[in-house]
């Protein structure tokens, strides 16, 4: 025994080195396997452990197809049949271990059905029915083992090789477990259940974890069975039943009953009183399975797709079909009796609603399918908020109860007042301090609470003010925006009415949050600081709870900020607390000085010192989590510090503190500029890119507000001896590290790079980076690309004349960079966003007060001129790739027309060039080209400015007037030619009306056979093509305003050419004929009644 246990280390510890002796070593102990008695143990035990290391020596060689292998992997699985036979479990156990390594080295050559029936053989047989003691646990956590390792391959096969067992005449494994019914899974989870061992407990869990992610959305309903039965087979329906309810109001008491009235318990369970633990893991399964679905994406969370599916193929399974059940699942496990199965349900609760809040209901639109299950939430919830309930238990409750009133599910303010009294029952109880703490709970718990109800109440405040925003956004008819797919659950009403409902107790959590942001503050001080601590706690802890409290803090902290910016905006940092207890911020509030009153404190401060304090509160808080997030930071809590930040900044009170405090805004700047660079998630960078604009906002109304002093202040003296305000001053020089423009141009470069590397000039020559052709961009990338032009059109506002100048060449780069690589052209004809985005950039760069300043308007006036060269030089490029949009670039000269000096654009040469391209648009065979070049032209030929408009118009409208003269003999075939002849006729009637009067007679002589070519014979209107008739009456509709218009121009027209005049009336009168058709379809003679009065109804 002793030389082969020494044998076995010698083959462990030699590795590869040992293999020229694995043949003549596995000969012998085959040999000995079949020759020693099954009575000498220990020998077989060794020989066992020999097996096992020559199987590790051979490694993957095993999977080979030569004689000499296939000899050796058949010793190998004859050693472990023989050691199977062995009577003995510990020899057993060896076996099962050799077959595990065999499977893992050589899984096609081990034959699976016979290993799974020979483990589901003595798991059940031997671990489950009669040996539950510890000499059989070693064969236990073999067996375990290598189903553990076979699961993770082949789950499927595994469970269907169980099941196949089992239906061939072996359900007597067990009495008790009967694997035809609930398979292999439902026999784990139910060995789980009797177990004791903690490894294998674990390894059981793992081994059903592992089939449930390779089978649970194929096998749904199974699962979702298995795990309902797990929860089932105990709850306590009575005490489910008495559940209290006098908290409700009588008109609403039956609601809840409605949701207690549970289906009757099934008579046979295969899971009879199942312990906490095993319900507890069976709702971790459900969690799990909701995440698999959520990961196969599909018609798991869209009803109406599931059922159309479900119609097509009746073996589809679809988690929404199941939702009754798993928000029973759920509100069975969150009241019962153990604490832990309450927290596991509650989570279960808390997935529901955040993965169905958006789910609609197709028989009734405008509602989601998760409002028929209110009265269930509200039973699962209430339970949770008793004086008898754990801290942990309420903390997570608070969690559920935030998330569902911020689903926008609770439309009803009598539904939204009965969740919402269960979080004012909270509030009460963290203001009442001490004395309404449960003594049963040391004080960490009672801080994981407080902070929970913080947190909760913060989500609440949150959701309410975004959706108060985003209705006000609505409503407000200039603005445009995108409303997002839950628009429809936030109806004005509700929104008001949540925010009404948080209002009522703003005063007192606006305390108890700044009270929880210092206690953070102090808590993730250095460790050199820790003396400076006060030495009796803060408000939410104490000194003796200190490490305890800080995974709380850590955990709530994001919201609560983003609350207290939101509660600080909203106020517009004006309230006053000096009759209240938290003004003085400059040490915590403990929790034996909460409800003390304010008289036995430090002297209040004033208002201004008291904003100053809250200002820098929340910035230190923001900008030291920002400097370094750890790694595993949730992208929410990122998200939330920097939306507190950019409502911070949405006032004028903090916007004017940071701008007037350079090296702070720079700081910040570069804060968020390292932020971008390590976190790539567009959610972050969008967040980040908007707290910049906020930031070069306030820069830009100190800047104003500075030179304006200064006009006021030196009226009466000459401008030239005014300063400069601005970056740059007089010399137009930036620092980097100092500068807040370098800043932010740093931060709009990295944006645009990555999105646009071929912006780069050191790398556009490089292999992999290929210049000239436009590109589509993805829908995150055009919000960054937009985001970061945005800011750009801002920076000369922020600087002094000669700073303009100094960063005008690269903003210009930028913008036209974006324009020529992103102007793709869309087969919608509309302008790609980033496009959209450059032009509007561009715009607000050229219309820059800092363009037409006395020191710097002739080198913005250069520098002007080359970009509209870079853009005109654009037509030239003779790209193998897909070709720039000609109306982007039309439209980007367009805005240079519009936007600059007439210094800029009425030189020769540039003008020239500017006409041509629109010249060469008119003539271009795709009508959408056409149409936005009429467009444009309109536009030009409107601007106020006669040095501009006017050469445009005499070089151009002779062109527009030959492409309307050769309509009449090519009519428009589809209504992108019929917009194209529109707009032309819309074109020639404006500069009808800008001519002067001499000139205007023969426009209008041109004008009107132009238009009279249009018109249609009254017999042709019934078989022309919809396009031809819309043109008809276009045109007459134009005819008939010029005419009164015109008068005598008109009437020459008519007198010189008699065909034109009746052509002319022969159309009017069709269209008095059809007003009259018209009329009489819309008002029916009544013989019975006749109108007394005949409304006059031809205008003509």
């Amino acid at each position: 025994m002793w030389a082969l246990h020494s044998l076995s280390l010698i083959i462990d510890s030699a590795g590869p080195l040992y293999h020229v002796h694995v043949e003549p070593t596995l000969s012998l102990v085959l040999m000995l396997l079949l020759t020693v008695p099954p009575a000498y143990t220990e020998v077989h035990q060794s020989l066992g452990r020999c097996l096992n290391a020559l199987i590790a020596t051979l490694g993957p060689e095993l999977q080979g197809s030569s004689a000499a292998v296939v000899a050796l992997r058949a010793s190998c699985l004859l050693g472990c049949t023989v050691m199977q036979e062995n009577p003995d479990c510990l020899i057993q156990a060896q076996a099962i271990s050799c077959l595990q390594q065999l499977h893992m080295f050589a899984p096609h050559h081990v034959n699976l059905s016979s290993l799974v029936k020979c483990l589901c053989e003595i798991l059940l047989e031997n671990s489950v029915l009669v040996n539950l003691s510890s000499s059989y646990l070693l064969l236990r956590r073999a067996v375990l083992a290598c189903l553990h390792q076979l699961v993770q391959r082949e789950a499927v096969e595994v469970s269907e090789h169980a099941v196949a067992l089992a239906k061939e005449g072996r359900e007597d494994f067990t009495s008790g477990v009967n694997i035809g019914e609930i398979g292999l899974e439902g026999a784990l989870l139910s060995l789980l259940d009797k177990e004791l061992d903690p490894k294998l407990c674990q390894d059981i869990k793992e081994t059903l974890t592992h089939m449930l992610i390779s089978m649970a959305v194929g096998k749904l309903s199974f699962w979702l069975k298995l795990c309902k039965d797990v929860l089932a087979a105990s709850a306590d329906f009575t005490a489910v039943s008495s559940v209290d309810t006098s908290q409700e109001e009588e008109g609403t008491q039956g609601d809840d009953e409605l949701a207690l009235t549970l289906a009757k318990k099934d008579k046979l369970h295969p899971f009879p009183h199942p312990r906490w633990s095993t319900r507890v893991f069976a709702a971790e399964c459900v969690c799990k399975i909701i995440t698999q679905c959520e990961n196969a994406g599909g018609a798991h969370f869209d009803i109406a797709l599931a059922q159309e599916m479900k119609q097509r193929d009746s073996r589809g399974d679809f988690l929404v079909l199941y939702l009754a059940d798993l928000i029973r699942m759920a509100f069975m496990a969150a009241t019962d009796h153990s604490n832990q199965l309450r927290l596991s349900g509650l989570q279960m609760l808390l997935i529901l609603i955040r993965k169905f809040a958006a789910v609609v209901e197709p028989e009734f639109p405008g509602h989601v399918i998760l409002e028929q299950y209110q009265a269930n939430v509200g039973a699962a919830l209430r339970p949770a908020f008793t004086s008898e309930t754990p801290p942990d238990v309420t903390a997570k409750a608070c969690q559920v109860c935030s998330a569902w009133i911020a689903s926008g599910v609770v439309n009803d303010l009598n539904d939204l007042q009965r969740v919402h009294h269960l979080l004012v029952t909270s509030l009460t109880k963290v203001q009442a301090g001490k004395e309404a703490q449960n003594q049963l709970y040391n004080e960490g718990t009672s801080t994981m609470e407080i902070l929970a109800v913080l947190k909760a109440w913060a989500e609440v405040y949150i959701v309410a003010s975004q959706r108060q925003k985003k209705q006000n956004d609505i409503n407000s008819p200039p603005l445009v925006k995108n409303i997002s797919e839950e628009s429809f659950l936030d109806p004005s009403s509700s929104v008001d009415e949540l925010l009404d409902l948080v209002q009522v107790d703003l005063g007192n959590l606006s305390k108890l949050w700044l009270a929880a942001l210092q206690d953070f503050a102090l808590l993730t001080l250095p460790s050199e600081f820790a003396s400076q601590l006060p030495s009796e706690g803060g408000a939410f802890y104490t000194a003796e709870t200190i490490e305890n409290a800080r995974p709380h803090y850590q955990n709530a902290w994001a919201q609560i900020l983003h609350a207290t910016a939101l509660w600080l905006t909203s106020t517009g940092f004006l309230v006053g607390d000096s009759d209240e207890g938290l003004t003085n911020l400059s040490r915590p509030v403990t929790p034996t000085s909460m409800c003390q009153d304010s008289t036995s404190r430090a002297a209040v401060k004033s208002p201004e010192d008291v904003n100053t304090d809250r200002l820098h509160l929340v910035l230190g808080i923001s900008v030291e989590f920002l400097c370094s997030p750890r790694s595993d930071e949730a992208m929410e809590n990122i998200i939330a510090c920097l939306d507190a930040l950019r409502v911070l900044l949405e006032v004028p009170w903090p916007r004017s503190k940071i701008g007037s405090d350079q090296e702070l805004s720079v700081e910040l700047l570069n804060v968020l500029h390292r932020l971008i660079l390590t976190r790539e998630f567009p959610d972050i960078q969008l967040a980040a890119l908007e707290v910049v604009q906020q930031v070069l906002f306030a820069a830009q109304e100190h800047v104003k507000e500075k030179r304006r002093s200064a006009e006021v202040d030196d009226g009466a003296e000459e401008k030239e001896t005014l300063p400069e305000f601005g970056e740059g001053k007089d010399t137009g020089g930036l620092i980097p590290g100092k500068s807040l423009v370098f800043a932010t141009l740093e931060m709009c470069v990295c944006i645009l790079v990555r999105q646009l590397p071929q912006l780069n000039l050191k790398i556009t020559g490089s292999p992999g980076i290929t210049a000239g052709k436009p590109q589509l961009l993805s829908a995150d990338g055009n919000r960054l690309v937009a985001a970061a032009l945005g800011i750009l059109s801002g920076v000369p506002a922020v600087c002094s004349p000669e700073g303009s100048i100094a960063v005008l060449p690269t903003i210009l780069y930028l913008i036209i960079g974006v324009l020529r690589e992103t102007a793709v052209k869309l087969s919608s004809g509309h302008l790609p966003m980033t496009v959209a985005a450059s032009l509007q950039a561009l715009k607000g760069v050229l219309s820059s007060p800092m363009a037409r300043a006395e020191k710097s308007q002739m080198a913005w006036n250069e520098l002007l001129r080359s970009a509209l060269v870079t853009i005109l030089n654009f037509w030239d490029q003779d790209d193998a790739g897909q070709e720039l949009d000609e109306s982007s670039l039309l439209t980007a000269i367009t805005v240079f027309i519009l936007s600059v000096s007439p210094e800029v654009i009425t030189m020769e040469c540039l003008q020239r060039q500017c006409i041509e391209k629109f010249k060469s648009a008119m003539e271009s065979k795709d009508p959408i080209v056409q149409l936005k070049c009429y467009q444009l032209l309109l536009s030009i030929f409107q601007c106020p400015n006669p040095a501009v408009s006017y050469p445009y118009i005499h070089s151009l409208i002779s062109s527009v007037v030959a492409k309307l003269q050769e309509t009449e003999k090519n009519k428009p075939e589809n209504s992108a030619e019929l917009q194209v002849i529109q707009e032309g006729i819309k074109v020639v009637a404006a500069v009808i009306a800008l001519a002067e009067e001499e000139h205007r007679s023969q426009l209008v002589a041109c004008f009107i056979p132009i238009l009279i070519s249009f018109l249609l014979d009254e017999n042709a209107l019934g078989s022309v093509s919809s396009s031809a008739k819309y043109l008809h009456e276009f045109a007459l509709h134009y005819l008939m305003q010029i005419g009164p218009q015109y008068t005598s121009a008109f009437k020459q027209s008519m007198a010189s050419s008699p065909s034109m005049k009746a052509r002319l009336e022969s159309a009017v009168k069709g269209n008095q004929e059809s007003i009259k058709d018209k009329s009489t379809s819309k008002h029916p003679k009544n013989p019975g009644k006749g109108s007394s009065i005949q409304l006059k109804t031809n205008f003509l």
